[in-house]
């Protein structure tokens, strides 16, 4: 093991340097050591909080260092602390949390600039229930050891630079009740670490070993093994390249409030048992390769306040379900996609208001009361705009452009310019094909209201002035 290896300079520091000198039968004694590994694989000196234990000397010696502190920016109240590595109690290190038998459940450190590759160690906190490390600059892989962690509820590590597979023995940490893993495809974060190397996490492995960018993790994520995760409450996928189905046993997780996997290269259809899904809250499925219709028991989750499925390749017609969900505030299916095999460029996909959603919008719309936002462009939807669309009273943004909706905005929907469907800008709120259809011939959809006007043919859509 070489000298620089964290697990040698951790032991170490337990053995030569560590002030407590704790006894080998300690309780502690372990947890003392896997944090001490921690702080030292992922550069504390580097820590824009509690990480610095020296004053002077060079990073064994001298651990005068204790206090710390930073403002809470959620109630503008000085905290205090405890400096990682320093002589005192590990559970008045910042972000470390301990229950009352001096036992570590939990560990805080959002954007504190910890760099490297989270050490597999960490999963021996055997305890441990919550560990939120988001918003730094951590590369490399996520352990697999984290499936050995029979008490984990909580695990945050969005915001990074992470890549790889999600490991299959996750799904093993049964108790899990949050999973956030997004935003690890193109988020731009530097930090300098304490020799004064930069890293982005842009770049794979922080841009330190490598040049090449960094797409996130990958791989299969919602098949068959969500199973395992029965109290899963939140999953936050985003913003990664996760592929392959959302399988049926997603429909199992009835604990599911937030599924949010959204900008990733998932290729499926919805699946029917979805529906099962009675607490769901909010789907974000869009910039996808989601492909085939709604299912039409979608009314069926009584809960869903957010559908997001635009930019994806589906199609068919709005469920009548769909109009039963009294909770939903958000109904985002624009901009449908379509794919054409270009010979020897693969697949280039690209928004067209030929294909997508068809049908029309139902009388049944005003059941919507909480509706606040629907976007509905770029596709081939028709008819007209129900007159119970001056129901959905706290409508604040309605993109009908680029559909087949025709005839005239009626005065039931121009009443609400007078409620909700307004900005300050008085622009992007109410979008419809309201300009001379074809630059010269009567507009498509007739409106006095709208504040975004395009044209039918042409597609062109310029703020009505």
């Amino acid at each position: 093991m070489p000298d620089s290896d964290p697990r040698k300079r951790a032991l170490e520091w337990i053995l030569h340097y560590d002030q407590q000198q704790l006894d080998s039968d300690d309780v502690r004694l372990y947890q003392r050591y896997v944090l001490a590994l921690f702080a030292i694989a992922l550069d504390s000196l580097a820590w824009l909080t509690c990480g610095e234990h020296r004053k002077f000397g060079n990073e064994t010696e001298f651990f005068v260092t204790e206090d710390c502190g930073m403002t809470n920016a959620a109630t503008g109240v000085y905290e205090s602390h405890k400096v990682w590595l320093s002589s005192t109690d590990e559970c008045e290190w910042y972000g470390v949390i301990c229950s009352k038998d001096d036992v570590v459940r939990g560990v805080e450190l959002m954007g504190n600039s910890l760099i490297g590759e989270i050490p597999p160690e960490i999963s021996q906190l055997r305890f441990l229930q919550y560990l939120a490390l988001n918003g730094n600059c951590l590369y490399g892989t996520i352990p697999p050891e984290f499936g050995n962690m029979p008490n984990l509820l909580s695990l945050e590590l969005h915001g990074n630079g992470l890549s790889g597979k999600l490991p299959t023995e996750l799904y093993d940490a049964s108790k899990l009740q949050l999973l956030n893993v997004a935003m690890q495809y193109s988020y731009n974060s530097v930090c300098i670490m304490s020799n004064n190397t930069y890293v982005n996490t842009v770049y794979e492995r922080g841009g330190v070993t490598s040049r090449d960018l960094n797409f996130g993790l990958i791989g299969q994520v919602l098949d068959s093994n969500v199973t395992k995760w029965t109290s899963m409450k939140g999953l936050h996928l985003f913003d990664n390249s996760f592929s392959g189905k959302v399988s049926e046993e997603v429909g199992s997780l009835k604990y599911l409030v937030y599924l949010r996997a959204q900008n990733n290269r998932l290729s499926s259809i919805l699946p029917n048992k979805l529906t099962n899904l009675k607490k769901t809250r909010e789907v974000y499925l869009y910039r996808n390769e989601m492909y085939f219709d709604i299912p039409s028991r979608i009314g069926d989750m009584e809960d869903l306040e957010d559908l997001r499925l635009n930019e994806n390749e589906m199609d068919g017609e709005i469920p009548d379900s769909l109009y039963s969900l009294r909770k939903l505030k958000n109904l985002w299916l624009q901009d449908t996609v379509h794919c054409e095999e270009v010979q020897g460029k693969g697949y280039e996909c690209s928004a067209d208001s030929d294909f997508g959603f068809s049908g029309t919008i139902s009388t049944k719309i005003g059941n919507l009361k909480k509706l606040k936002k629907l976007y509905i462009n770029n596709n081939p939807i028709g008819g007209v705009i129900p007159t119970e669309i001056g129901l959905c009273e706290v409508l604040t943004e309605l993109h009908i452009h680029k559909t087949n909706i025709g005839g005239s905005s009626p005065e039931e929907l121009c009443l609400l310019r007078d409620k909700n469907l307004n900005n300050e800008r008085n622009v992007g709120v109410l979008y419809a094909d309201c300009r001379p259809n074809n630059k010269t011939q009567d507009p498509f959809f007739a409106c006095d209201c709208c504040t975004d006007c395009c044209d039918h043919t042409t597609k062109v859509c310029i703020a009505d002035d």
